[in-house]
């Protein structure tokens, strides 16, 4: 994109500084044809002269670091490559405008999770978690655009557990169950929602509080009640007994005799 910008200017700013490089002068001037050797300027440098022509910001640590990465010269544990999106799309846009092109017919369906990466009202986990929806939406759109209508449902009602599952019993942290819910990304009625008694809850009536959610189908996940929150889905809801319909399988197992040991026991200042 870099190049493509320079040479919308003039073709000669793709040559390399270079007295080696007289003959792809000619070439790109006009002068002559094709060289067996030809090389054009590197990423680095295109981006440095685009910023002398004022197209680029002069200063931008992320771009910088961006384009170690793209290098690979950057040292990847020390930064998040997730975290070098915003500065990416933003680079990428600024050169769009230069060259007159249409931002959305460029990004085409991504259009949608650029704007969410331009969004100066949103904090990092808030891009993060709409950027994430956004992903899991394309995907899903992806993966399901050539099949028949209902058959994210279909495949839905095959692999998703049904009811109030238990996933793990923690007699510090209290129980975790597994709800059916929709997936945000989708509505799709696919995903298991993560939920977390107190350890003062009576099965005949429990408030449930979200902690996660999974979707399979749609490789989403949040990891934290916040993210829930952030993804618009409720944060508690209400169960009782009643809607326990099985053991769940997942953190290594949990054994009947838990859930009963864990059920029948005394709670402080409370006969049952």
């Amino acid at each position: 994109m870099a190049k493509a910008a320079l040479a919308r200017v003039n073709p000669v700013l793709l040559v390399e500084l270079s007295r080696r490089q007289d003959d792809a002068l000619l070439h790109l001037a006009g002068a002559t044809t094709l060289p067996k050797k030809f090389r054009t300027v590197g990423a680095r440098g295109a981006i440095d002269r685009l910023r002398k022509m004022d197209v680029l910001p002069l200063k931008d640590e992320e771009l910088d670091t961006l384009i170690q990465f793209r290098n690979g010269v950057a040292h990847l544990g020390t930064s998040v490559p997730e975290g070098f999106l915003e500065p990416f799309v933003r680079a990428v846009c600024l050169l769009l405008d230069h060259m007159d092109l249409d931002r959305a017919e460029f990004w085409g369906p991504w259009s949608d999770l650029v704007r969410v990466a331009l969004d100066d009202r949103a904090d990092r986990l808030q891009k993060d978690v709409r950027l994430r929806l956004q992903q899991a939406s394309l995907r899903a759109r992806a993966r399901f655009a050539d099949m028949p209508e209902g058959t994210p449902d279909h495949l839905a009602s095959l692999v998703v557990q049904r009811g109030l599952v238990v996933v793990e019993v923690d007699r510090a942290g209290g129980p975790l169950f597994q709800a059916l819910t929709r997936c945000p990304a989708c509505r799709t009625e696919a995903a298991a929602l993560f939920l977390r008694a107190p350890t003062t809850a009576l099965l005949f009536d429990m408030e449930l509080a979200a902690e996660g959610l999974r979707c399979e189908l749609r490789q989403l996940h949040l990891a934290t009640t916040e993210e829930v929150v952030l993804a618009g889905l409720p944060t508690s809801a209400r169960y009782t007994a009643e809607d326990l319909i099985t053991i769940g399988l997942q953190g290594g197992g949990v054994a009947a005799t838990d859930v009963v040991s864990y059920a029948t026991r005394r709670l402080p200042d409370d006969s049952f």
